[in-house]
Order: structure tokens, then sequence, then C-alpha cells
């Protein structure tokens, strides 16, 4: 498991996904709007915004902490793409 360290700076619901064949509607999911420091090779960092999804569960864990630090369970989707657990 990793954790992500980071400015919260938003929370906001994602789209609602309609499959077109179907026309079944899947809820959208909270994200958190994280803006994290990445430690460049030469010794400097640099700002990055990430929008990440969370569980709705989850999501009383991060409503009161808007502009606070937040470390967020997180799982590895390929080589760079992160999704909260």
């Amino acid at each position: 498991m990793l954790t992500l360290k980071a400015n919260l700076i938003n929370i906001f619901m994602g789209s609602d996904y309609i499959d077109k064949q179907t026309g079944e509607v899947t809820k959208g999911k909270p994200k958190l709007q994280l803006l994290a420091k990445i430690p460049l090779k030469n010794g400097e960092y640099k700002s990055q915004l990430i929008d990440l999804s969370i569980p709705i569960e989850k999501l009383a864990l991060y409503k009161d902490k808007v502009t606070e630090i937040v470390e967020v369970e997180v799982g590895l989707i390929g080589d760079a793409k992160f999704y909260g657990i």
C-alpha cells in the first residue's frame, strides 16, 4: 500500500457515467483535488495537481480538511495513475 501526502485544495463529485447500450447510470465518485510537491532530479520540487477518486465511504475523512495537508492511501495503476482506496 502507498500513501500520498499533499495539500487538499478542493473536493468535488465526478460525473455520472451512462452506459450507452443499457442506459444504466453509475453515480460519479467523490474526488479529492490535491496539490503535491514532486521532487526533481536537480533537488528542486514542482507542484502537480492530482484529481484522486475515493470511495464515498471515505469522504467524511476529508470533508473538513480542505486547505490542510492530508495523507491518502492509494493504489497504483500503470506507471503514474493513482486511485484512492
